[in-house]
């Protein structure tokens, strides 16, 4: 799985790109970090190379979204950040697959996810149809 490259987007638009700027202005890449970069490595292939998971990988405060299970020094409101790449090839959202829709997947989230959550919900009808539209390139 090392090898592997990332899934393919989907083709983008001018509305994605505004929705991208949503994105970001809702606090997203907060937790769903656009882009990072791989650590040294020795397979030159793999080294310090920058990758566009939009996620950061890190645990976060889910509140209610959480999934209930203690590992570690992770608390059942805690989890990891799932990667956004690979949205558009998706059918069901949340770690669960408990929402068939990007925006009931938005208004779920809850913990340090509720500002983002919040802002998302006072947007205009065309902010959150970019914001969306962005999502569905992923």
């Amino acid at each position: 799985m090392t090898l592997l490259g990332p899934p393919p987007r989907a083709n983008r638009s001018y509305l994605s790109f505004y929705g991208e700027l949503v994105f970001a202005s809702a606090g997203c890449v907060s937790c769903h970090t656009p882009a990072l970069v791989t650590g040294l490595s020795p397979v030159p292939a793999l080294s310090r190379k920058v990758f566009f998971p939009y996620g950061d990988f890190l645990l976060h405060d889910m509140g209610a979204l959480g999934d209930g299970i203690v590992q570690g020094r992770a608390g059942p409101q805690q989890m990891r950040t799932a990667p956004l790449w690979g949205l558009s090839t998706r059918s069901t959202y949340l770690h669960d697959g408990r929402t068939t829709s990007l925006h009931e997947a938005i208004l779920a989230h809850g913990g340090q996810g509720a500002v983002s959550r919040s802002r998302y919900s006072r947007y205009d009808p065309f902010s959150r149809a970019a914001l969306l539209a962005f999502l569905r390139t992923l």
